[in-house]
């Protein structure tokens, strides 16, 4: 017997959202059909929970719906669970026990909410405005993650220290907190559903008129209850919240500035999450992969580089930004301020300066605890003492300094990995023949990382493709370079990111589209580019 309501488009999908109660949807690609492995449990959930209509079911074909696009291609069973239209939970792979317990949970709650025992949970938040991503333990606890903007007037009247202690006072954990000028693309991708709001455009100018703070903040709770968000207003001495701080000139925005939204879906959390920290990766179980800065010192770099990085990895670190630079006396300086006035400081400074020295953002989980046991001892001969410590297994007997350096704490690694890959800005240009990707290679900017400052579709003159290339002046493909850019208009972006030049070199490519689809099939160059000229993208050098 049929009973999962079979779902293949939009128009079917955004029906089943319309269906009052709990569906458990199979989400699955075309190839394979719903899971097998699950029909005998669901039709037992079925029978056990059926009576009073409130457990319904679905198989969702990943292949013509929108919102499911991240599970194409993947050959793990997933499975989703709406709550009058709202995603609110998830288990990815064949886990029964968990699968029940959920139903199990969802379906009491729903009961004691239609027999008036329990209120449907209002999600509210004063300060802080946040949007949920779960991630499910098997069988014990689920991790939810959130992105928190703290507001400009906060952070002006110096309340984020105080907001950040109630959220850990209440539970949370605070796991990234970046200061930042918004702007305003930001602003309206996140406060999107707020677009039609009287006071919209106010709201976005007073959200670009100072910094926020932005939050990645998270808990962990037993799956017997659909976790929801706490208020976080004050309280007053009876226990009832009290009425959030207005600041008096921003009274023509109190009604956004004040406003306590939270998106309760998966999919707006993930969205959040990968637009604010497109670094931030929730892994397997939960887990996400943290960051820490690695230093390798000159001497290793020039006599053991390729051992090193090889170390690196073998451990579990991927490399997710590397820059080598020639550190100039004032960085070194003032990276290492705390060690200016030691005595070995001269020594340290001419070991610093004196070649090319290789930073790296390193990622996994726990990235920060792990870099630093590996690492060992500052001190060489306490690092001796431990010789399966980097610091050791690399250390050279003619230096009395260790040749690798590892942020201290979680906070430190923000701290020093903008120290060394601060936001940069850097030029970018959609060529003639791609201009008709655009939209394909816009979000590929968006969906890397990238916030794009500035875009404007414009035909290049002879005398703007003639400057613009100027450095290829005198070659033997300079003219047909000037007539290609000139063709047909062109797309110009600055793009804002850490490392940004870096990471939009990377981003397009090799130069040579064939050598691209070899190397970096994923770049903007092995999927859009012709040939070496109508290669579809330009970038800054620097």
């Amino acid at each position: 017997i049929l009973f999962q309501t079979l779902i293949t488009d939009q128009e079917q999908w955004d029906e089943m959202l319309q269906i009052k109660g709990i569906v458990v949807i199979d989400v699955y690609q075309s190839w394979c059909g719903p899971c097998k492995a699950v029909q005998n449990l669901l039709r037992k959930l079925r029978i056990d929970f059926g009576e009073d209509n409130m457990l319904h079911f679905a198989a969702a074909e990943v292949d013509n719906i929108e919102i499911l696009k991240p599970f194409r291609r993947s050959c793990e069973p997933v499975f989703l669970f709406s709550v009058h239209g709202k995603i609110l939970a998830m288990v990815k792979g064949v886990n029964a026990p968990l699968i029940t317990k959920i139903v199990t949970d969802l379906v009491q709650e729903e009961r004691q909410i239609a027999a008036g025992e329990k209120e449907r949970a209002k999600v509210l938040t004063n300060q802080i405005l946040m949007h949920k991503s779960h991630h499910f333990f098997p069988f014990s606890e689920v991790l939810t993650y959130s992105v928190g903007i703290i507001k400009p007037d906060d952070v002006l009247a110096g309340r984020v220290e105080e907001i950040k202690k109630k959220i850990i006072e209440a539970g949370f954990g605070i796991e990234a907190d970046e200061e930042r000028m918004l702007t305003e693309e930001q602003i309206r991708v996140f406060y999107s559903r707020n677009k039609d709001e009287p006071d919209f455009n106010a709201f976005v100018q007073f959200m670009m008129s100072r910094p926020c703070h932005v939050l990645i903040i998270t808990k962990k709770e037993a799956t017997g209850a659909i976790p929801h968000w706490i208020e976080l207003h004050k309280t007053n001495e009876s226990g009832e919240p009290e009425e959030p701080v207005k600041l008096a000139p921003l009274k023509e925005t109190e009604s956004l500035v004040n406003l306590c939204d939270v998106q309760d879906s998966i999919e707006d959390a993930s969205r959040q999450l990968a637009f604010f920290f497109p670094n931030f990766h929730i892994e397997e179980g939960g887990h996400h992969a943290e960051r820490t800065l690695a230093i390798i010192r000159p001497t290793l770099l020039k006599e053991r580089r390729n051992s090193i990085i090889q170390r690196i990895q073998d451990d579990g670190f991927q490399i997710a930004m590397q820059k080598e630079i020639i550190l100039t006396e004032e960085q070194v300086r003032t990276f290492y301020k705390e060690h200016v006035d030691q005595d070995y400081f001269p020594v340290f400074l001419e070991q610093m300066t004196s070649g090319p020295t290789l930073i790296l953002a390193l990622t996994r989980e726990n990235a920060v605890a792990h870099w630093r046991s590996l690492l060992g001892p500052k001190i060489l001969e306490e690092a001796k003492e431990n010789p399966e410590s980097l610091r050791a297994q690399f250390a050279f007997e003619h230096l009395p300094i260790n040749q690798l350096h590892g942020s201290s704490t979680p906070s430190d690694a923000q701290k020093e990995l903008k120290f060394f890959f601060p936001e940069e800005h850097t030029f970018a240009l959609i060529k003639p023949d791609a201009a008709t990707h655009k939209d394909e290679i816009m979000k590929k900017v968006k969906e890397a990382g990238f916030s794009i400052s500035k875009v404007k579709e414009q035909a290049l003159t002879r005398e703007m493709a003639l400057h613009f290339y100027k450095d290829h002046e005198g070659k033997p493909f300079f003219d047909d370079l000037v007539n290609f850019m000139t063709q047909g208009p062109s797309v110009i972006m600055v793009l804002s990111k850490e490392n940004a030049v870096e990471e939009w070199k990377k981003l397009m490519g090799p130069p040579d589209p064939e050598e691209a689809k070899k190397t970096c099939p994923e770049s903007i160059r092995a999927q859009f580019a012709h040939d070496i000229l109508a290669n579809a993208v330009h970038g800054s050098s620097d």
